[in-house]
């Protein structure tokens, strides 16, 4: 009867090895050890990091059986190991025409190339190694790194779908796959990959997930929930799956949904502040702000760091109409992050509404510094000077927004408005007519802003005509 294997007994025997030649070095005798006794040993020490012991143990098995091959091997991933890349690469350049099959030797050339970014020296060793080895999948995705080093991603895709080939079943490499597919800006070839994988291979998860973030990422949030949906059913405590399909249920206005798949999320795994924070926005668009505030309090007590759920404080404090506490709290999100455009938005906006013009002007100013792109900033912006009758200068900041985003517009609507206010007509109906033949349905916002120029037979007239 064949003896099952006892990994206690095994690490008893390796001890027992390793205290044997431990016991020669100290001595200074000579035991005789085999190949294989001696493999063992090394990597008894390099998995450890003892790369003293480890080139003491190799130079004595070179000793032992200077013939061998694998030792050579040893010695020079050993000098990688301690930055001696230029030896590791004389030793494996000698020992490669003792054995030109050998793919460990390839592998150890790519490898040290790679640490010395030398990556396209990485991938001709790496591609040497393929006809030779047997874990082809492990070869195509080191390949597929040196690639993604290069920024070459289109190759690195190329590289991940032939391991995948040899090794369907590599997690790792479909999520890198999907990675790659979303960094390079091809995500409807990922959703064209994913769904021709899954034909094959209708119990990857990760494929499920990953196909899921790509329906997401190309605003198909229905189809990504079913993705998701799919990766639940044969992974049930798939925690990331349940977080993503909430997410896409938000996305689509599915609020309450999205809210019992968070907190499926808590059941699953560590509570994290971002999961709260999410929980309290749900409830915060369901106009349901008690319990908003109350999750947005939990994620900052998990995650004291998290800008965002401080200020979802802010905001449901402004909305309750407590000003102290909802500049407190805005003032602490802004802090944690001043480069986070929505949260200095809300709060220039809530120092204007406070009559706070000169904090509102200042934050308004740093964010036409660091986010010019941004639609609302010069609507707003400017809306502080028209207020203050300033209309020369609301004018001069709507100008500065268009000569950024001139296909906005709304910014021409605007900008028609504050030339009507100053006065200078001609050019107010000049620039309405851009606006209505860049976007004639969203006319009204102009009357919106100053309903009382929906008395001027002008802008009526323009608008007949371009009906």
């Amino acid at each position: 009867m064949k003896e099952e294997f006892d990994p206690m007994n095994d690490m008893g025997a390796l001890s027992d090895l390793v205290g044997r030649f431990d016991e020669m070095v100290r001595q200074e005798k000579m035991y005789f050890f085999d190949v294989e006794e001696f493999e063992d040993i090394i990597d008894f020490y390099l998995e450890r990091n003892n790369t003293k012991k480890a080139r003491v143990a190799i130079d004595h098995a070179l000793r032992q059986h200077p013939s061998a091959v694998t030792f050579m091997l040893k010695k020079a991933q050993y000098f990688a190991g301690v930055n001696k890349s230029v030896k590791a690469l004389e030793i494996l350049n000698n020992i490669e025409s003792l054995e030109p099959t050998n793919p460990d030797i390839y592998l150890a050339k790519g490898f040290i190339y790679s640490k010395l970014k030398k990556f396209k020296e990485a991938i001709r060793e790496y591609e040497k190694a393929i006809g030779f080895s047997d874990e082809k999948d492990d070869i195509y995705t080191r390949i597929a790194f040196e690639y993604e080093d290069l920024n070459d991603y289109d190759k690195a895709i190329g590289n991940l779908i032939k391991a995948l080939q040899y090794n369907p079943e590599n997690q790792a490499v479909i999520y890198e796959l999907a990675f790659c597919y979303e960094i390079a800006g091809r995500e409807e070839e990922s959703i064209e990959f994913f769904n021709q994988f899954l034909d094959k291979n209708p119990y990857s998860e990760a494929a499920w997930f990953n196909l899921g973030i790509s329906y997401s990422n190309t605003g198909l949030y229905e189809k990504a929930v079913e993705s998701y949906d799919f990766a639940i059913a044969i992974l049930p405590e798939f925690s990331s799956a349940y977080f993503n399909k909430a997410n896409a249920l938000a996305n689509i206005g599915l609020y309450r949904q999205a809210i019992k798949m968070y907190r499926e999320t808590l059941e699953l795994e560590e509570p994290e502040g971002l999961t709260y924070f999410y929980i309290g926005e749900c409830y915060e668009k369901l106009e349901d702000f008690e319990n908003a505030y109350k999750n947005y309090q939990t994620a900052v007590k998990i995650d004291p760091e998290l800008g965002d759920a401080w200020m979802g404080l802010g905001i449901i404090s402004d909305l309750r109409n407590q000003q102290d506490t909802a500049l407190k709290y805005m003032r602490k999100a802004i802090e944690l992050d001043d480069l986070n455009t929505d949260n200095l938005l809300y709060y220039a906006d809530a120092c204007f509404r406070y009559n706070m013009i000169g904090e509102a002007l200042e934050t308004y100013k740093k964010l036409a510094e660091n986010d010019p792109m941004n639609p609302e900033l010069w609507l707003d912006y400017s809306a502080v000077y028209a207020e203050e009758k300033d209309f020369s200068k609301a004018i001069e900041i709507i100008l500065s927004g268009i000569s950024y985003q001139p296909q906005n517009h709304d910014y021409y609507y605007r900008l028609s408005g504050y030339l009507a206010k100053k006065g200078r007509n001609k050019e107010a109906y000049e620039n309405f007519e851009t606006a209505l033949k860049m976007n004639y349905q969203d006319s009204s916002r102009l009357f919106e802003f100053y309903p009382e120029l929906i008395d001027d037979i002008h802008f009526l007239d323009l608008m007949e005509r371009y009906l």
